[in-house]
């Protein structure tokens, strides 16, 4: 009878320590929240310079913050470095879609969409 108390004495100490133990922190990160971005990207006529619109979204703070950085992200000549400064300041990448122009018959891609994602801080 000693010897069944002590190994289910010990087999509750052994799974009551191994059980996960959560902190709020650990579920924060879980259930993350996101701000997007949705950055429209086209080439200036006659120009290697590129025009960019950024919207973050309809409150006062997110339209002041897009119009700022549509500044900033305009007259860049490479795609990629608007992505790598998005980056640097803490956005993800999520998706990206072509703007095609159709006239007479012919077509071709006159822009990107680049939808981007920032954890909440």
């Amino acid at each position: 009878m000693c010897k069944l108390l002590l190994i289910t004495f010990l087999t509750v100490c052994c799974l009551n320590s191994s059980s996960a133990n959560y902190s709020n922190n650990a579920l924060d990160k879980i259930y993350n929240t996101y701000f997007y971005a949705y950055i429209r990207v086209e080439g200036k006529f006659l120009s290697k310079k590129l025009k960019v619109k950024v919207d973050l979204g309809d409150s006062d703070e997110q339209i002041a913050e897009g119009e700022k950085l549509s500044e900033v992200l305009t007259n860049k000549k490479s795609y990629a470095s608007i992505l790598n400064y998005m980056s640097k300041i803490g956005y993800e990448l999520v998706s990206t879609f072509d703007l095609t122009d159709n006239y007479n018959g012919s077509g071709g891609t006159s822009g990107i969409i680049y939808i981007m994602k920032k954890a909440e801080e």
